[in-house]
């Protein structure tokens, strides 16, 4: 059975520090990460949006979208792409993670169904950018940036949304290439990190889900 047509939606803002100039100019391997997501995963989904400023040589049919809060937080550019998306259902990433697996990215849309977000769950931590989210979340994450509150998983707290844990995760992507970001750079190549940042939260029992 086919599922519901999706969004795509790539957060392309900020500067990535340690390499000095903005992040959505990362390349691997001759190829601007955010070229390769749109190449890679587009095909997936009805649309592509692209949440950032400054951004140029995107591919055909990309839509690009800015910030409507001026904060500077993941859950701004996932709040952006929301309400620019003309579907209701949408996977979120980041132009820093070159590996995201379509195959992954497929499953987690599957998993959408009854709820308002699909968050892999991973050493304990969620991964917000790897995640899908449904316009029903606009409202919640409205809300919080308004009160404030800035960690993405704090939206998970009033909204309904299914987690994935990481077996399953690794059933299809068993390195976990798929929640990689660059995060350093060296010489003349850029070497693959998984950190843990302000983006991650660890999970806590205190967290209501629905049953799976």
């Amino acid at each position: 059975m086919s599922r519901e047509p999706a969004t795509l939606i790539v957060l392309a803002g900020g500067e990535a520090k340690r390499l000095g100039f903005p992040k959505h100019r990362l390349t691997v391997d001759g190829e601007r990460v955010i070229d390769r997501l749109c190449r890679r995963l587009g095909p997936l989904f009805a649309e592509t949006v692209v949440v950032g400023r400054g951004l140029e040589g995107l591919p055909g049919g990309v839509r690009v979208t800015e910030d409507r809060y001026a904060v500077r937080s993941p859950l701004v550019g996932i709040h952006a792409g929301l309400a620019a998306s003309r579907t209701d259902l949408t996977f979120v990433t980041a132009c820093d993670m070159p590996h995201v697996e379509p195959a992954l990215v497929e499953f987690l849309l599957t998993r959408a169904e009854a709820v308002d977000a699909v968050v892999p769950v991973v050493r304990g931590y969620y991964e917000p950018l790897c995640a899908v989210y449904r316009q029903t979340c606009i409202a919640p994450i409205e809300d919080l940036i308004e009160r404030g509150v800035l960690k993405v998983s704090a939206l998970y707290e009033g909204v309904r949304f299914r987690e994935v844990s990481e077996p399953h995760v690794r059933a299809i992507d068993p390195n976990l290439c798929s929640l990689v970001n660059l995060n350093c750079f060296e010489s003349s190549s850029l070497p693959l990190r998984r950190a843990h940042t302000d983006t991650h939260s660890r999970v806590t029992t205190s967290r209501s889900r629905p049953a799976s």
